[in-house]
Formats: C-alpha cells, sequence, structure tokens
C-alpha cells in the first residue's frame, strides 16, 4: 500500500511539473464524478444549539466544536478557547456557506474533519439589500441584515449587522439573556482589470454573550432510559442559582476575585480580512487570503459533575449559615481569561493542464499566534431542584480552587504548503492525490512539571513559593496525504476509495497544564471504499470506513469517595480528579449516502452508518488524594457518547412558490462511561418546516426543532465511569445535558 501511494505521489508531481494551464478552469464531466457522502451535509442544523454549527463524526470523538472557515482561512487560530462560532455566523453575510470535505480540511488544516465554509458578501455591480428577522415562542429574536452598493469606478460597499436576543427557554434567573449576540461588519471592495480581478477588505467585530447552561437533573433508571426527577422539566426549567456573581481564585495574582457572570461569558473579537482573486488570460486562478484577529474571552461556564448525598456532617449550608441536607449538584468551573492575537496568510494557484485533464492545486501559507490564558478552577454546589440556592461548603461558595489550572503565554508559527491534483485519466479512471508539509513551532512560557513546585493542588498560584514559570521552545514537522480513485465499471456505476492520513503535534494551548504536552505525534489515517451509483434520479455511495489515531490526548475528569481527610476535604466527600492521559481509537463501519430525486421537486437524502467505535490502548492509573491508587483498562471497550448506528432522513418538496421539509437523525445506545456498564437508549433528533415565496423581495419561514420533544438527555456519571458494576446505578438521580426542545420558529426575509 505504501509503495503504491509513493508512486502515485510520483506521477502526481511528474504531471503537476509538467502541464501547461493554457485553458479555462473548468470542471471534467465524466461518469466517474459523484457528489454524495459529502456536499449534504447540513452542518447548521444543530439540535443542542441555535449558534453553532453541528459535529458530523467519521468515527472518533470530535472537538468541543466545529471547525470553520471563512475567506479562506479559519475564524480562530485554534478550536478552542474564543471558539470560532463566538465570531462567526451564517447569515446575509456571506455569498456562501458550504461544508469542507475531510480531504480538504486535511490539506487546509492538518485534520481529518468536516467543516464549515463560508465566504463574504462583498458588493457588486448592482444595490443589494437583504434582512432576516426571526423569532420564536420563548421569546428569541434575532435580526440579520447586510447592504451591499458600486460606489463607482469598480470599488464597492458592503455593511452588515446581526443581533440576537435569547432569553433561551429555561430562562435563567442569574441572568436576562441567556445570549446576547452582536456582529458589526463592514467591507470595501475592487473590481479590476475588466473583471478579472476582486480585492476586499473586510473588518468585522462581534461581542459575544453566552451561558451555556443546557443541564438538568433526572433520574437514570439503569436501563438506558432516563424519567423526571421530582417535577423538573428538561429544558424548560433553570438549574443554576440566581446568584450572578461569580467568585473565583485569580491565578496570577493569587487574590479571591469578583465578576458578574454576564461579564465572565463575553468574547470581544476584531477580524480583518483581505482577500484577492484574480482570473489569468490562461484559465489559472490566483486567491490571496489574509487575516488579522485580535480577540479576548472570558468565559466561565460550569460543567457537571456528581450529584451527592450531603449529611449534617458534610459541612454544606445556605448562605444565613443554615445546615443543609439532601441531595447536591457539584459543579466545576473553569473560568478562562485568555487571548488570540494571530496573522493568517496564504496564496493559492489553481488551474486545469491544457488537455483539461488535470485539475491542479498549490498553497503556501505563513500563520502566526500570540496567544495566552489565565485559568482558575474551583469547584461549587447547590440544590438539585429547579431554581436552586447556591451551597456553601465550610463557610465558603467555592472549595478545591485552583487544584487544576491552566497557564501559558507564547508563540506559534506555521509555515505549510500543500498541493493536489486531479486526474481524469479517461473516461472510466479518476485518481487524486495531495500532500501537506507543515513547519511548526512553539515557544513560550508555562508551569509544568519541569519543577515540581508548579504542582497544582487546593489554594495553588503563580506567585506561590516554589513556582517557577518555565521556559519552552519545540518544533516539529507534520505531514498530511490524500489519495483517491474512482473507476466507472458501467455508466454512473464504479467502485471508489480514498485514504487520508494527518500527523500532528502539540500546540501551544497544551502547555498550559502541569504536565509537560507529549512531543510525540499524533496520527490519524482514514480509509473508505466501496461503490457509487449515480443517474438522474440517484446519487450512492455505500462503502466501508475504517479510522484509527494513535497518542490521542485527553484530560478526562474521575470522581472518588474519600477514605480519609485528605488536601482540605473530609473523608465521605467526593473528590473529582483531572488527568492527562495518552491512548488509541480505531473505528471500522459502514456507510451508504444516498440523495434520491424520483419525481421532480422532491428531493430525499438519506444516510445509513454502521460502525465499532473502540479505545486501543487505554490504561489509567489514578491517584487521589488519600492516597489510593486505582489500575484501569479500557483496552476493546466502545468510546463513550458515540452510537454504533446513525441514521439520517431528509425530505423536501417543492411546488411552485411553497417548500416542504423534514429532517430526522436517529443516534443508537451510547455509553456513560468507559467501562461500558452504563448507557443511554438510542434517540430522534427532528426538524422540519415550510417555506414560501410571496415574491422576488418577500418570503417566509416556518420551522419546528425537536418536533417530538424528546429530551435527548446526555451525559456522564463521574462516580461511575471507573464501575463495572451498575447496580448502585439504577434509578440514580444525576444530571445532564439536553437538546433545545420542541421550539417554533419564524422568520420573515426581505431580499431588495
Amino acid at each position: 500500500m505504501k509503495r503504491q501511494l509513493k508512486n502515485l505521489f510520483a506521477s502526481f508531481l511528474v504531471m503537476t511539473c509538467g502541464m501547461s494551464a493554457s485553458y479555462a478552469q473548468t470542471a471534467v464531466a465524466d461518469s466517474t464524478k459523484t457528489s454524495s457522502s459529502g456536499s449534504n451535509r447540513n452542518l447548521l442544523l444543530n439540535a443542542a444549539s441555535a449558534s453553532q454549527p453541528r459535529q458530523i463524526s467519521l468515527g472518533l470523538p470530535t472537538d468541543l466544536n466545529a471547525y470553520i472557515f471563512e475567506d479562506g482561512l479559519p475564524v480562530s487560530y485554534y478550536n478552542y478557547q474564543l471558539y470560532p462560532y463566538k465570531s462567526w455566523h451564517s447569515g446575509v453575510s456571506h455569498e456562501s456557506v458550504q461544508t469542507m470535505s475531510p480531504q480538504d480540511m486535511v490539506l487546509k488544516y492538518g485534520i481529518i474533519s468536516y467543516s464549515v465554509d463560508s465566504k463574504s458578501k462583498l458588493a457588486g455591480d448592482k444595490f443589494e439589500g437583504r434582512v432576516n428577522y426571526t423569532l420564536n415562542q420563548f421569546g428569541r429574536q434575532a435580526v440579520d441584515a447586510n447592504l451591499s452598493t458600486p460606489i463607482g469606478n469598480g470599488w464597492g460597499l458592503s455593511i452588515g449587522t446581526y443581533q440576537n436576543f435569547d432569553p433561551s427557554s429555561n430562562k435563567l434567573k442569574m441572568t436576562d439573556l441567556k445570549e446576547r449576540t452582536q456582529f458589526y461588519k463592514g467591507s470595501i471592495s475592487k473590481t479590476f482589470a475588466g473583471g478579472k480581478g476582486k480585492a476586499g477588505l473586510i473588518y468585522q467585530y462581534s461581542r459575544f454573550k453566552n451561558h451555556i447552561e443546557n443541564f438538568g437533573p433526572f433520574i437514570f433508571v439503569g436501563d438506558g432510559s432516563v424519567k423526571e426527577f421530582d417535577g423538573f422539566e428538561l429544558g424548560h426549567d433553570n438549574y443554576r442559582p440566581a446568584d450572578n456573581y461569580i467568585q473565583y481564585l485569580d491565578l496570577e495574582t493569587g487574590q479571591m476575585m469578583e465578576q458578574h457572570v454576564d461579564d465572565a461569558n463575553t468574547d470581544k473579537i476584531h477580524n480583518i480580512n483581505f482577500v484577492l482573486d484574480y482570473n489569468f488570460d490562461n484559465g489559472m486562478k490566483l486567491a490571496i487570503h489574509s487575516k488579522y484577529k485580535n480577540g479576548h474571552t472570558y468565559r466561565a461556564n460550569p460543567s457537571i459533575a456528581s450529584v451527592t448525598n450531603a449529611t449534617a456532617e458534610s459541612g454544606f449550608t445556605y448562605a444565613d449559615g443554615t445546615v443543609y441536607t439532601g441531595k447536591v449538584q457539584n459543579r466545576r468551573y473553569l473560568h478562562f481569561d485568555a487571548f488570540e492575537k494571530s496573522w493568517m496568510t496564504n496564496v493559492e494557484l489553481s488551474g486545469l493542464s491544457s488537455n483539461r485533464r488535470h485539475k491542479w492545486q498549490v498553497e503556501a501559507d505563513y500563520w502566526l499566534n500570540r496567544a495566552g490564558t489565565h485559568t482558575s478552577m474551583w469547584m461549587a454546589a447547590h440544590e438539585v431542584k429547579k431554581d436552586p440556592k447556591l451551597l456553601y461548603l465550610n463557610g465558603q461558595s467555592g472549595y478545591a480552587y485552583n487544584s487544576y489550572a491552566e497557564y501559558y503565554s507564547g508563540h506559534e508559527h506555521k509555515l505549510f504548503a500543500f498541493a493536489s491534483d486531479e486526474w481524469t485519466v479517461n473516461d472510466r479512471l479518476w485518481l487524486k492525490a495531495g500532500l501537506r508539509l507543515e513547519y511548526l513551532n512553539v515557544r513560550g512560557w508555562a508551569a509544568n512539571d519541569t519543577n515540581e513546585g508548579n504542582a497544582r493542588h487546593t489554594g495553588f498560584s503563580l506567585v506561590d513559593n516554589g513556582v517557577v514559570k518555565n521556559h519552552f521552545s519545540d518544533s516539529h514537522f507534520n505531514h498530511s496525504y490524500i489519495a483517491s480513485a474512482r473507476f466507472a465499471l458501467l455508466d454512473g456505476f464504479g467502485l471508489q476509495a480514498e485514504y487520508t492520513s494527518a500527523t500532528i503535534h502539540s500546540q501551544l494551548f497544551h502547555y498550559g497544564t502541569y504536565r509537560y504536552p507529549s512531543q510525540k505525534g499524533i496520527t490519524a489515517n482514514y480509509f473508505r471504499g466501496g461503490i457509487y451509483w449515480k443517474n438522474n434520479w440517484i446519487d450512492l455511495t455505500s462503502q466501508l470506513t475504517y479510522i484509527t489515531q494513535k497518542n490521542a490526548q485527553e484530560r478526562p475528569s474521575f470522581s472518588h469517595t474519600l477514605t480519609k481527610d485528605a488536601g482540605g476535604m473530609k473523608a465521605g466527600q467526593e473528590q473529582n480528579l483531572t488527568m492527562f492521559t495518552y491512548y488509541n481509537l480505531a473505528t471500522i463501519g459502514w456507510l451508504t449516502d444516498a440523495v434520491i430525486t424520483p419525481l421532480k421537486g422532491l428531493n430525499i437524502h438519506v444516510m445509513f452508518t454502521v460502525r465499532n467505535p473502540q479505545y486501543k490502548d487505554y490504561k489509567l492509573t489514578p491517584t487521589f488524594l488519600d492516597g489510593v491508587t486505582e489500575e484501569h483498562d479500557f483496552s476493546g471497550n466502545t468510546i463513550t457518547a458515540m452510537s454504533k448506528t446513525e441514521l439520517e432522513i431528509e425530505p423536501s418538496y417543492t411546488f411552485g412558490d411553497w417548500r416542504v421539509w423534514l429532517s430526522a437523525r436517529y443516534f443508537s445506545r451510547q455509553y456513560i462511561n468507559k467501562t461500558n456498564s452504563l448507557y443511554f437508549n438510542g434517540r430522534w433528533e427532528t426538524f422540519g418546516g415550510v417555506d414560501y415565496k410571496l415574491n422576488n423581495h418577500v418570503s417566509f419561514a416556518a420551522s419546528v426543532v425537536n418536533i417530538l420533544n424528546q429530551k435527548g438527555a446526555s451525559g456522564s456519571i463521574t462516580s461511575a465511569d471507573l464501575v463495572t458494576d451498575p447496580t448502585p446505578y439504577k434509578n440514580y438521580v444525576m444530571a445532564g445535558t439536553f437538546i433545545r426542545p420542541f421550539t417554533f420558529e419564524l422568520a420573515t426575509r426581505l431580499t431588495f
């Protein structure tokens, strides 16, 4: 296999160097082309969030958030801390929004994943205005507007704004709006050389406040189902104390600080993008993209930890000192105080060979990021009920301050280039190959285990005696490559296969923890191959998939009931331990994806996936405050929060000025813990809507999220992540996440 790949890529280099691009770049139409298994993915239809694209799993655990590109470059340098969805919105300020395939992402970003790819709206040769207004029954209102106009001599202006006011379905007592978005975008552009070239300068300011609070308590029955706990209605009832100030131990100064919850969950980001597109007379295309981003984030959204029982001796009280007994919801806060100042630039050249059988592309990039974070941590507790009250432990509103904390400040440099070629050998055979090579350098300051005094403990701060900030500087070479082939056995029917490999190393944000990050490469390999069938009524692929990842990094959290007093905690209390670990993953499966158009106006997209996602070489030996060390081996177990069977059915029917559509997704059983002793039953995510075009200027859209009004309860039981006997967890009270409840949305769209 390796020899074949080398031979294929050697041929690709010869072809690329010897080609002459003397014809306009056009798509080569032949029977080997197929579009399913990629272009049909609706990343913007997210059951969990109205403001974030959804993620599509290829068989491995996904990142916390979907990757998003805009104008040829990532919205955020990292998919972490200053998350891309916080300074991006899919709407009328974009000319196009589409899906980027895993192979394209490998060349563009160096990882195997689907992503959103978008292009900003620049002024054309006529005035255009677009306004969308959206509301729902929970009080959400969103206005999305953009105006663009030519101003003479090829110059044009475009301005837009997006304003979102969302109190959410589970109206929080601590704030008036769960999400408040403010985007302001403007651009100036110039068309030149008789329309062959266009350049634009785009500025955007975003202020994004968001409280991630889709949590609630429920009873885990033990057979994979859940039921209501004490009248609490998931998706509608509030599960956060009304206290609107947080207190944390500042990592940098060692002083207790106080901050309003809205300020503690707000991003302020400036983006300046430059784009240039030029079409040469010989058919080649030049694209230059450059971006400067200056952003800061405060984020203090608490995740859910365990539900425990408090006795009179546990030390929990209300604010007035009254002793509390009963169920306690523990939460883990991470207070991010992080920034990004990045500059990313690329130059892309593409074209067709003289015989129009080679479609080639080359690109060179230089990215520079100045970034850092002070991340404080603490645990807090409240009642397990609707509109709970904050609980104090030993007279304090929080505990275990900075027993986990992150700090880094430094630079990251990336210099990479890639080349690819699509070769239509003849009417039956199509080949594609690509190679990406990257130089990565990270350097800066952190507080890693190069010094024992940097070990995290309750009350840790950077001004403690014994803490020494260590300087680091590491360089790596990352590489990725792709290879694809399609062979037509008959007209519209044949075989296809693709292989993708990507190796990356630890980046700057990995240096924030106590443990010095691994210098080993993280390698993912993805293969899929099978048949395709395409004609005027069906576009289908059915193929075997196999994906692996080596040296995956994770920071799992585990709970342990202390056997004795230790670390400022009492015997019988649960310690929440976060540790760094490395392991391997592998998933084999079968994917069938089809777009069927049996009659005019009717379009049906169906995708069916079966797979077996497994941990490989995953062993843990956590040591807790009381000195207890446990040994666990999860190798061969099913990866948590991943379904073995997924089904998507998306029909739509257009007739006259109307369009009716439906989207239903089924996810089978998902395991809660790594021992696979506990699981959630399968669930559906359902959407539907009706669009009506009144005339060329006005249209309406009515849609429903979660038609079946399923709770979509999911989560983990940290106290059970290491257990093998599920008996103690029958009719167990826990807390987790839920998807959006039944939501009716109405949108009015104006075009002028």
